[in-house]
């Protein structure tokens, strides 16, 4: 099998696989403007969220560094920051923040004196970005250009006995042939963090692994201390789901352990944290640089990233209620043919092809919280 896609080169080296102008808006009170911005440019997508207003501390810079990161991601040719004027999230730090790698502006609604004019500007800028994205053309570029994230969501015993294996092969596939692949570790997988370090080739991480595996901790606590303990230890259910899950990590040395908006150094295979809400887990993965995620549920989800293709992947269900929302059903046939299978489909998908959720236009934008603002 020719594994390559056709996508669109960035100035970076890194490739697209959708060619979005991002009008990204800086802080809620920014929302409605950047809606209307996108509303009327084609190509264009709202980037809003509920922060950025007074925030302080950690929660800022979450913010902040997800916004950046979603600018940079290579799925966007343009990105058009809007912001109030007022707030904490100032469109300059943000400016300073991107990477110079594609065409980035920023405009501000006090500045502009006004919705209509903010509307009327934008809009100007983004219709000269989405005439140049007209003239552009997908080339052909190898597997290795990829950086595919995997989030399981909705998960259970049953459905990753029949899953896993199918997974477990694409993600090794996807490794050999040098592309980068970021596993969300979520709070399902923390409890496979001791079997997790046995496969971290450096100290760091597999002392980090085998940490979170002892229990569940805090975001945030009453007393703060150097090395907090955690509020309580995972159930052995806890433990066995996390070692079936697991499996969806391959067989491959897990490279590092990544941050909210952490970007991996080097083609391998990454863990990064994630909340448990879907779209802040998919919105952190798209701001740290994935191309697409594929979604393992035990069914199909109802909602995706606006910034990057939610590839689900669902074992057969007999309710045919969520099937208009899956994309790749697992069945009875030996893994080592869906393996071929799910990598054709995911290249499809990196070459053009629309997901369920894209079809059906549920994209969407959150930025988690991880603790106080102070």
């Amino acid at each position: 099998m020719n594994y390559s896609f056709e996508g669109y080169r960035r100035s970076d080296g890194s490739v697209g696989i959708r060619n979005y102008i991002g009008v990204v808006s800086s802080v809620v009170c920014s929302s409605v403007v950047t809606k209307e911005i996108s509303e009327k440019v084609p190509g264009a997508i709202p980037i809003v969220h509920t922060n950025g207003c007074a925030q302080l501390g950690d929660d800022f810079k979450v913010t902040k560094n997800m916004l950046v990161g979603v600018s940079s991601n290579p799925n966007l040719y343009s990105a058009l920051l809007v912001g109030l004027g007022c707030e904490t999230n100032q469109i300059s730090g943000l400016l300073e923040s991107i990477p110079e790698t594609k065409p980035i502006k920023g405009i501000g609604i006090q500045q502009l004196s006004g919705g209509d004019n903010t509307i009327k500007k934008g809009v100007q800028i983004a219709e000269e970005w989405s005439n140049d994205i007209a003239e552009m053309k997908r080339e052909r570029f190898p597997i290795s250009s990829l950086n595919v994230g995997i989030l399981s969501i909705d998960i259970d015993e049953e459905t990753l006995q029949t899953v896993a294996p199918v997974i477990e092969g694409v993600v090794d596939l996807l490794i050999d042939h040098d592309a980068t692949v970021m596993m969300g570790l979520s709070q399902t997988l923390e409890p496979a963090g001791e079997l997790l370090s046995e496969r971290a080739p450096g100290e760091e991480v597999k002392t980090k692994l085998k940490k979170i595996g002892n229990g569940l901790h805090r975001k945030r606590w009453k007393k703060v201390t150097k090395d907090p303990v955690p509020v309580r230890d995972f159930s052995s259910e806890e433990k066995a789901l996390a070692i079936l899950e697991s499996r969806l990590t391959g067989t491959k040395q897990i490279k590092s352990l990544l941050t909210y908006n952490e970007m991996p150094e080097e083609k391998a295979l990454h863990l990064i944290a994630v909340p448990s809400n879907i779209v802040e887990a998919l919105s952190t993965m798209a701001s740290s640089g994935c191309n697409i995620v594929m979604v393992v549920s035990s069914r199909g989800i109802l909602t995706g990233s606006i910034a990057l293709p939610s590839m689900t992947i669902t074992p057969k269900n007999t309710s045919n209620f969520f099937d208009e929302l899956t994309d790749y059903t697992v069945t009875e046939e030996s893994a080592s043919i869906q393996v071929q299978k799910v990598v054709e489909s995911l290249l499809a998908i990196c070459s053009g092809k629309q997901t369920s959720i894209e079809k059906m236009e549920l994209g969407e934008f959150s930025i988690p919280h991880v603790g106080t603002t102070f």
